[in-house]
């Protein structure tokens, strides 16, 4: 082969490498779902809408956004979470979907919108933790004095606010949220009905146990159970 026919083969190579990369970036860049927004139902954390796409109607829950009926909306897939009690709403859904990734633009931009107002809060909230207090006759405390002064709470019920890192949803009919404060290398495992965001800044008001063992590996040292958001 010579030199001359070496060179188109790595040209042709080199197209068909790029159209493919091309096509798997447009399939990366599309949307399962094309929803319509019938009923939009805000709370605290999140946003529950009632979305109807081919005829048929599903709940979604999603992080804090602006939302409105007859909204055009897109996404991917979710966690499908059966009987699901929302203690906020006082309300338990049949079936609801937990949505992570949603936009309003086709393009495959996620844009999921968090009002300014929210944003504010959020950031007042940070600013305002201190180490003890009351609220309610409820002790407000940052995750790092619990951690060092763990048997000062161990039974009682408090005020918690932090980053969730991790949440694993519907194991043993409850979620299980991992809360950090920034602060330290501290991790706060809650136990709760409620849906939260990785990466949101939520407050968190429960019962502190120490030493709890569920059995199958569940064991913590600290933990916060039967949390419902502030």
């Amino acid at each position: 082969m010579n030199i001359k026919s070496v060179i188109i083969i790595l040209i042709i190579s080199i197209f068909v490498s790029c159209s493919d990369s091309k096509t798997k970036e447009a399939e990366n860049n599309s949307w399962k779902h094309k929803v319509f927004v019938e009923e939009v139902i805000q709370t605290g954390s999140y946003t529950y809408l009632l979305v109807s796409e081919d005829g048929e109607t599903q709940w979604i829950a999603v992080s804090k956004m602006d939302a409105q009926p007859k909204d055009i909306l897109y996404y991917n897939s979710g966690l499908e979470m059966k009987g699901f009690n929302s203690n906020e709403l006082q309300r338990t859904f049949d079936n609801l979907l937990l949505v992570q990734v949603i936009s309003d633009d086709e393009s495959g931009i996620s844009r999921k919108v968090v009002p300014k107002s929210l944003k504010k809060k959020m950031e007042q909230s940070k600013s305002n933790i201190v180490n003890t207090g009351s609220d309610k006759n409820i002790d407000l405390v940052t995750i790092s004095e619990l951690f060092t002064n763990s048997s000062k709470y161990n039974g009682k019920r408090i005020t918690i606010s932090g980053n969730v890192v991790k949440m694993n949803p519907n194991i043993m009919g409850r979620n299980w949220v991992h809360l950090r404060d920034g602060e330290n290398n501290y991790d706060l495992t809650v136990t709760t009905n409620e849906l939260v965001n990785v990466g949101s800044y939520v407050t968190f008001i429960g019962d502190i146990t120490l030493n709890k063992d569920f059995g199958s590996g569940y064991k913590f040292s600290i933990i916060m159970e039967n949390a419902i958001l502030k």
